[in-house]
């Protein structure tokens, strides 16, 4: 219902400003240095009609917002009083239609409806923005002097005679009028600099949104004040004539009181209403495009062509360019609309929209924080945002946008599931703006958005730890394992060792004592010898039997890898054939040798049924080649090791043959 008011106040506002427009065309150009100057076109009128607007914008949203209210009746009534002024002027200046007596009193409504009343209204609409409320009681004072003054005016005109009224000679009253009048302008005054000082109050008292409010406020509010203050200067001075000079500061601020209001409305969402204005904004863009558009392309096709032909299929023509030209720019419209409706920040929830698009595929964590951080802080117009990840038993991930952050956020959102808490998002406000309840809620929307491929980032953090911990695990093993080797090799050389010292001190004097036998004669004394040679023979032996179960083979370090196999073949009396290429068939390092030796001798231990070995070098690799084996009679596990240690591999493709492959680095040393 209110709402409905509102809204018919507002066309009779428009339909009101274009009868005076074409009344005041009747009897002299728009343009004219006394329409401009005196009657205020096109400042008043567009003012006018952006006052009612808007009012009825904040009417339509909370239907008894004062501000509202008087944005509409400012509106309208100005509507009637230039209406008014202008037939009164038509009638009394340029013989317009109607008699004398109704061109006075038409002056006379206008001057009663006129700008003193609109000032009036002004001043109490500024003492109670942007909230609807006074900054407290006492300032009802001011709200009485605004009254009184223009009570004062009001009464300084009801001494005149409304059908003998001139609207160029309003100083013509009597001595009570111009009592009247002395208290009318003045007191105006006053309430419109109270005004002033209650915005510069409420400016200083307030932070974030409501300071970004109140200041657009102040600044509309100063220049109706200064403007006005000017007007009354320049009259006193030119002795009350309405001039340029006087006229165009209030007239230009009157104008711009409604944009004023609507950048505050657009830009900082005074009352809520930027969805609105951004959807009319589109529409009224769209339309003006589509009618200019439309017009232009039948006008340029007719005069290109020349002809009469059918105004159908030319309307036609035009009408298929303008929809295939209209799709193109329709993102610059919208792009414009948010511009107006959001500042610098785009439409919030399209910005949720892109960023569901971007979580389609789930991204990484190092690349889901970064989107949601920038995502974050573009959906307020943070100055910083910053997005954390916690992950149980790890490090905390975090990423800040559009840099490294110094200190930590002014507001944090925390993203849960469930019961879980799986990090946060925070963002820091630019200076003299703080997060609104609607930023907040956006915010807590993105969380929530967010939190399931928090979950699922959370998730992957602790896999990749598992995976790292269980690779550092086998990494261990791996280097445990090489140790061993490292260690059973060297408990062969230690065996090498121990029997040259131990079993060949007792065996090297040997040749030489049994020449001395050959030569010397029989008796007791060979005898002696003799048994004395069994003797260190046997203690050899048993030195021997000692140390060499699991000797490093010295043939293996002295001759070579296909020596020392060719040896234990024979020495074992095995039928197995080795067939080594030439290739193969010199030194590798010393941990290869023994890789392969061992593997062999494991391969073709008794009972494994091996049958050949072919050794060749394939690609930087000796590969090692068993055939005929059976692998359950082997110890499969060991050759694993054995050759993984040595950086090699094993393949087992088919079921009698093994297949052994180790790199064979040339720069690494051999032996010689």
């Amino acid at each position: 219902m209110y709402a409905r008011v509102a809204w018919v106040l507002t066309a009779l506002t428009v339909l009101i400003a274009g009868a005076d427009v074409w009344v005041t065309s009747a009897y002299r150009p728009l343009l004219s240095e006394e329409a401009v100057a005196v009657h205020g076109f096109p400042f008043v009128t567009g003012a006018v009609v952006g006052c009612a607007a808007m009012g009825a914008l904040i009417v339509a949203r909370w239907a008894r917002h004062p501000i509202g209210w008087l944005l509409c009746l400012i509106g309208f009534l100005s509507a009637i009083s230039l209406l008014t002024e202008a037939y009164g002027v038509w009638v009394v200046k340029a013989d317009g239609p109607g008699p004398r007596s109704l061109g006075g009193i038409s002056g006379w409504i206008s001057a009663l409806l006129g700008g003193q009343l609109s000032l009036a209204a002004l001043a109490i609409l500024f003492l109670v923005a942007p909230d609807g409320r006074l900054l407290s009681r006492r300032w009802r004072v001011a709200v009485v002097v605004a009254l009184v003054g223009y009570a004062g005016y009001a009464g300084s005109l009801l001494t005149l005679s409304p059908a003998r009224f001139d609207i160029d000679h309003q100083d013509v009253v009597g001595p009570l009028g111009s009592l009247l009048s002395i208290v009318g302008l003045p007191f105006i005054a006053i309430g419109l600099v109270a005004a002033m000082v209650s915005m510069v109050l409420r400016m200083h008292r307030s932070q974030g949104v409501q300071r970004q409010q109140v200041r657009l406020m102040a600044l509309s509010v100063a220049f109706v004040a200064l403007s006005f203050v000017f007007l009354i200067v320049v009259q006193m001075l030119n002795g009350g004539q309405q001039t340029w000079i006087s006229s165009l500061p209030l007239f230009f601020s009157y104008f711009c009181l409604p944009l004023l209001f609507a950048v505050a409305v657009l830009r900082y969402r005074l009352f809520d209403l930027d969805l609105i204005i951004n959807r009319a904004v589109v529409l009224a863009l769209g339309t003006i495009f589509a009618g200019i558009g439309y017009t232009g392309l039948v006008l340029a096709v007719a005069a290109l062509l020349h002809t009469r032909t059918s105004g159908f299929w030319l309307s036609l023509l035009a009408t298929a360019l303008v929809a295939l030209a209209f799709q193109p720019l329709r993102q610059r419209i919208v792009r414009l609309a948010n511009r107006l409706a959001y500042g610098a920040r785009a439409q919030p929830y399209e910005a949720l929209s892109e960023f569901s698009r971007r979580l389609a595929e789930p991204p990484s964590p190092r690349a889901l924080l970064p989107a949601v951080a920038e995502a974050a802080g573009r959906a307020v117009s943070a100055q910083s945002s910053t997005a954390d990840l916690r992950v149980p038993g790890l490090v905390g991930l975090s990423v800040a946008w559009p840099g490294p952050s110094d200190g930590s956020p002014e507001y944090q959102v925390p993203v849960r599931q469930g019961g879980d808490t799986l990090g946060s998002i925070g963002v820091t406000m630019p200076k003299g703006r703080g997060l609104r309840a609607a930023d907040e809620q956006l915010l807590q929307d993105l969380a929530d958005q967010t939190a399931l491929a928090f979950r699922n980032a959370a998730m992957e953090s602790e896999l990749a730890g598992h995976v790292a911990a269980l690779d550092r695990t086998t990494a261990a093993l791996a280097e445990s394992r090489r140790r061993i080797i490292a260690a059973d090799d060297a408990a062969r050389y230690r065996l090498e060792s121990a029997i040259s010292r131990e079993v060949l001190s007792h065996l090297q004097p040997m040749p030489g004592r049994l020449s001395g036998l050959s030569v010397a004669t029989s008796g007791s004394a060979a005898t002696d010898e003799l048994e004395h040679l069994v003797d260190e023979t046997n203690a050899a032996l048993e030195s021997l039997r000692a140390l060499t179960r699991g000797l490093f083979p010295t043939q293996l370090a002295r001759a070579g890898l296909a020596r020392a196999l060719s040896s234990h073949l024979a020495r074992n009396g095995s039928a197995v054939t080795l067939h080594v290429e030439p290739a193969a068939d010199r030194r590798f390092a010393a941990r290869v040798e023994a890789a392969v030796y061992f593997c062999c001798v494991e391969a073709v231990r008794a009972g494994s049924g091996a049958t050949r070995i072919d050794l060749r070098i394939v690609a930087s690799e000796l590969v090692v080649q068993i055939d005929g084996v059976a692998r359950g009679q082997i110890d499969v596990q060991a050759i694993v090791d054995r050759v993984e240690a040595a950086g090699g591999r094993l393949s087992l493709d088919r079921e009698d043959q093994l297949s052994v492959s180790i790199p064979v680095d040339p720069d690494e040393p051999t032996r010689p």
